[in-house]
Protein backbone atom coordinates (compact mmCIF):
# COMPACT_ATOMS: atom_id res chain seq x y z
CA UNK A 1 0.00 0.00 0.00
CA UNK A 2 1.06 3.32 -0.81
CA UNK A 3 0.74 6.65 1.65
CA UNK A 4 1.33 10.01 0.46
CA UNK A 5 1.29 13.34 2.60
CA UNK A 6 -1.44 15.38 1.60
CA UNK A 7 -1.82 19.03 2.38
CA UNK A 8 -4.90 17.44 5.02
CA UNK A 9 -2.97 14.74 5.78
CA UNK A 10 -1.94 11.05 4.62
CA UNK A 11 -4.06 9.18 2.24
CA UNK A 12 -4.05 6.14 0.38
CA UNK A 13 -3.04 6.76 -3.36
CA UNK A 14 -2.21 3.36 -4.68
CA UNK A 15 -5.58 2.82 -5.87
CA UNK A 16 -5.09 6.24 -8.57
CA UNK A 17 -1.89 6.22 -9.94
CA UNK A 18 1.13 3.16 -9.88
CA UNK A 19 3.64 3.74 -7.29
CA UNK A 20 6.30 4.88 -9.53
CA UNK A 21 4.39 7.91 -11.27
CA UNK A 22 3.74 8.78 -7.36
CA UNK A 23 7.01 8.84 -6.11
CA UNK A 24 8.28 10.81 -9.45
CA UNK A 25 5.72 13.43 -8.64
CA UNK A 26 6.39 13.65 -5.04
CA UNK A 27 10.19 14.18 -5.13
CA UNK A 28 9.44 16.97 -7.72
CA UNK A 29 7.47 18.46 -5.54
CA UNK A 30 9.78 18.34 -2.86
CA UNK A 31 12.68 19.57 -4.70
CA UNK A 32 10.85 22.60 -6.25
CA UNK A 33 12.32 26.34 -4.84
CA UNK A 34 11.11 29.74 -4.56
CA UNK A 35 13.95 32.01 -6.20
CA UNK A 36 14.01 35.88 -4.46
CA UNK A 37 16.40 38.93 -5.45
CA UNK A 38 17.96 40.59 -2.94
CA UNK A 39 21.56 42.13 -1.98
CA UNK A 40 24.17 40.28 -0.32
CA UNK A 41 25.82 41.86 2.60
CA UNK A 42 29.28 40.14 4.35
CA UNK A 43 30.46 42.84 7.03
CA UNK A 44 31.75 42.35 10.86
CA UNK A 45 29.78 41.59 13.76
CA UNK A 46 29.37 44.64 15.01
CA UNK A 47 27.73 46.46 11.39
CA UNK A 48 25.47 43.32 11.12
CA UNK A 49 23.85 43.68 14.63
CA UNK A 50 23.24 47.93 13.24
CA UNK A 51 21.61 46.80 10.32
CA UNK A 52 19.63 43.95 12.25
CA UNK A 53 18.60 46.56 14.73
CA UNK A 54 17.57 49.26 12.02
CA UNK A 55 15.57 46.76 10.74
CA UNK A 56 14.31 45.78 13.98
CA UNK A 57 13.11 49.58 13.91
CA UNK A 58 11.39 49.59 10.62
CA UNK A 59 7.86 48.64 10.89
CA UNK A 60 6.45 45.62 9.37
CA UNK A 61 5.06 46.70 6.62
CA UNK A 62 8.76 48.31 6.01
CA UNK A 63 11.24 45.31 7.29
CA UNK A 64 14.07 44.58 4.73
CA UNK A 65 15.50 41.82 6.19
CA UNK A 66 14.90 38.52 3.90
CA UNK A 67 17.31 36.15 5.72
CA UNK A 68 19.98 36.51 8.50
CA UNK A 69 22.70 33.37 6.95
CA UNK A 70 25.06 33.81 9.92
CA UNK A 71 26.94 36.48 12.44
CA UNK A 72 28.89 38.41 9.35
CA UNK A 73 26.62 37.33 6.29
CA UNK A 74 22.76 39.28 5.39
CA UNK A 75 20.22 38.86 2.69
CA UNK A 76 18.43 42.01 2.34
CA UNK A 77 15.94 43.28 0.10
CA UNK A 78 17.72 45.43 -3.07
CA UNK A 79 15.42 48.53 -3.04
CA UNK A 80 17.03 49.50 0.64
CA UNK A 81 20.11 49.55 -0.11
CA UNK A 82 20.58 53.47 0.05
CA UNK A 83 18.85 53.53 3.14
CA UNK A 84 21.29 51.15 4.54
CA UNK A 85 24.03 53.02 3.17
CA UNK A 86 23.07 56.42 4.44
CA UNK A 87 21.94 54.87 8.09
CA UNK A 88 26.09 53.66 8.39
CA UNK A 89 26.83 56.85 7.22
CA UNK A 90 25.20 58.82 9.52
CA UNK A 91 25.91 56.19 12.55
CA UNK A 92 29.58 56.65 11.63
CA UNK A 93 29.46 60.73 11.59
CA UNK A 94 27.77 60.60 15.47
CA UNK A 95 30.90 58.13 16.16
CA UNK A 96 34.03 59.75 15.15
CA UNK A 97 35.73 61.95 17.12
CA UNK A 98 36.90 65.18 16.29
CA UNK A 99 39.54 66.85 18.18
CA UNK A 100 39.19 70.32 20.24
CA UNK A 101 40.62 73.06 18.17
Amino acid sequence: MLWVLDRVGFMDMSKFWDEDAIVQRVFIWIIMVNATKGIFISCDIPMAQFIINLNATQPASSKFIIHVLDSTHLFVQPNVTEMIRSAISEFRDLNSYEKPA
